[in-house]
C-alpha cells in the first residue's frame, strides 16, 4: 500500500464492529416487546432513540464496505491474473453488506411513521428485519469461502484464518446455529483480518527503502 491513508483504511473493519454493536445495543433497548402493540408503543416513546441506532448500524456498514475495498486490494495482489476469488469474496461481501444495512429499515421506517401505522403494521415492520438478517447469513459464505481459498492456496492471509474462514462459512449455512456465526464469529473475524492487513502493510511501509526523486 502506497500511501499511509490507505495503511490506516485497513482499519476501517475493526472500526465498524463498535459502531455495529452500538446500534444493537441502542435498538435492543428502544424496540422491545413480542406483540404488535408493544412494538407500537416502543416506536412512539423511542423513535428518537431507534433512529439514532439506525444511524450507528449504517455507519458501521459504510466502514465496513470501505474496509471491503482494502481487502480487495489485498486479495488482488495476492491472487493475481484475472483475480476470480478476489471479485468472489468482494462481490459476497458486497451483497452482504447490502442485506445488512436494511436489517433495521423496518424499525426505522416505524419510527419515522408512528403516528400512521397501527399494531399489526408496527408488527410486520419490526419482523421485516428477519428476513434481511437470514438473506445475510446465507450470503456471506461466499465472502468466506473464497476469503479461505485466497489464504489456503495464496497465503492472503493467515493459514489459521483460511480455516476459521471456512468454519464461520459453514456454521452460516446451518439455519439454527448460523446466526451465531454471524452476530458474534463475523464480526471478530472482520476485527482480526482488519488489524492483520494494518500490522502487514506497516511492515512493509517500515522495511520499504524509500525512492529518492533527485
Amino acid at each position: 500500500m502506497s500511501s499511509k491513508w490507505e495503511r490506516w483504511a485497513t482499519l476501517t473493519g475493526a472500526l465498524a464492529v463498535p459502531f455495529l454493536i452500538a446500534g444493537v445495543a441502542i435498538a435492543s433497548a428502544k424496540v422491545k416487546g413480542d406483540t404488535g402493540a408493544e412494538n407500537l408503543n416502543s416506536f412512539q416513546q423511542h423513535s428518537d432513540g431507534i433512529l439514532l441506532a439506525g444511524l450507528l448500524w449504517s455507519i458501521g456498514v459504510v466502514l465496513f464496505i470501505w474496509f471491503l475495498g482494502s481487502l480487495r486490494s489485498h486479495f488482488a495482489a495476492a491472487e493475481g491474473g484475472v483475480g476470480r476469488l478476489t471479485a468472489l469474496a468482494y462481490g459476497g461481501g458486497l451483497a452482504a453488506a447490502v442485506l445488512t444495512i436494511l436489517i433495521p429499515a423496518g424499525d426505522q421506517v416505524a419510527a419515522l411513521n408512528k403516528d400512521e401505522i397501527d399494531a399489526s403494521g408496527a408488527s410486520v415492520l419490526h419482523n421485516l428485519s428477519d428476513g434481511f438478517f437470514v438473506a445475510a447469513e446465507y450470503v456471506l459464505p461466499v465472502f468466506f469461502f473464497a476469503s479461505a481459498i485466497l489464504a489456503l492456496r495464496y497465503a492472503a492471509l493467515p493459514k489459521w484464518l483460511g480455516w476459521l474462514s471456512v468454519l464461520i462459512g459453514l456454521v452460516l449455512l446451518v439455519g439454527p446455529i448460523g446466526w451465531a456465526a454471524y452476530i458474534f464469529a463475523t464480526p471478530v473475524w472482520i476485527i482480526i483480518v482488519s488489524v492483520t492487513l494494518w500490522m502487514r502493510a506497516e511492515r512493509t511501509a517500515t522495511t520499504t527503502p524509500a525512492v529518492s526523486t533527485s
